[in-house]
């Protein structure tokens, strides 16, 4: 069961929380109706992931052979059957796309889409520069626009904009890190890696770390959240800078960067976001 467990890849599943975002910052977090679209679409888009995840994994099976860590997962370290693991993955793709036309079908689209970036990802984008991570990226943003369609909330640009820019600096961090993990065997792994450099990713984390700063700090002080909210979530740039800066530190003093772990594992990074989750959900429901 723990083979099984690892191979759905359930600690990712945490990327999907972000089709709480709409609800929460809307003000109906409690309403209960829309509270359990939303939990639904969270758990038919985990399902999805988790299929899609397995076919990624068996598209990669030869370079997760070259990578220190991936070589002990499921499928390259042979505990779990390829057959097995595809069979495994048409059901979890399919089974949200089914339940999501009864939900909603515009649902159904966005599951589509993200179905279409992934699958394209595994086999061409993933080898274009810069493209890859933007892909990542708009996933993402895919998780977000799930969690307004199935309640009917439209979606702030800021949000967008915020999601666009963290989403870009955890993607290239992890790039990065896995340039320093893998070293001179880094484009066996993943071919793209090849047409990054240190210093090029460097000086692209700095941008996006500015950029995801300006961008939360300009929305925390903007009239449309001070007309919503109040000026409360001023308070929360501090949370954070810090949580940017300790990625930082992560990254460059501990050579960390793969966004899953650190986020479920480097306390003072949870203890962080519990932080701002709290403070946001003051701020917005007081």
């Amino acid at each position: 069961m723990r083979v099984y467990l690892s191979l759905l890849r359930i600690k990712h599943w945490i990327k999907n929380l972000f089709v709480f975002a709409p609800i929460i910052f809307s003000g109906n977090l409690f309403n209960s109706e829309l509270f359990l679209k939303t939990l639904l679409t969270f758990f038919l888009l985990s399902i999805l992931s988790s299929g899609l995840y397995i076919l990624n994994d068996i598209f990669d099976l030869e370079s997760d052979l070259e990578h220190p860590d991936k070589r002990n997962r499921p499928l390259p370290s042979g505990k779990i059957n390829k057959n097995i693991a595809k069979f495994l993955s048409i059901i979890l793709i399919i089974t949200p796309i089914i339940i999501s036309i009864f939900l909603n079908k515009f649902l159904t689209i966005i599951f589509l889409l993200y179905i279409s970036f992934n699958f394209f990802y595994s086999l061409l984008i993933k080898k274009l520069v810069i493209i890859d991570v933007f892909i990542i990226a708009f996933n993402f943003i895919l998780r977000i626009y799930s969690g307004s369609i199935v309640t009917q909330i439209s979606v702030s640009n800021w949000l967008i904009l915020c999601t666009l820019f963290l989403s870009l600096f955890l993607g290239f961090a992890k790039r990065r890190f896995e340039i320093v993990l893998l070293g001179e065997n880094a484009h066996k792994h993943r071919e793209v890696l090849s047409s990054y450099s240190i210093e090029l990713l460097d000086k692209i984390i700095v941008i996006l770390s500015t950029a995801t700063i300006l961008s939360y700090s300009l929305y925390s002080v903007s009239s449309e959240t001070k007309e919503k909210f109040g000026g409360g979530f001023i308070f929360t740039i501090p949370v954070v800078v810090y949580g940017i800066l300790r990625y930082i530190y992560l990254i460059y003093e501990k050579k960390e960067g793969e966004p899953t772990k650190l986020v479920t594992e480097d306390i003072p990074l949870i203890v962080t976001i519990l932080i701002w989750i709290a403070f946001s959900i003051f701020i917005i429901y007081k």
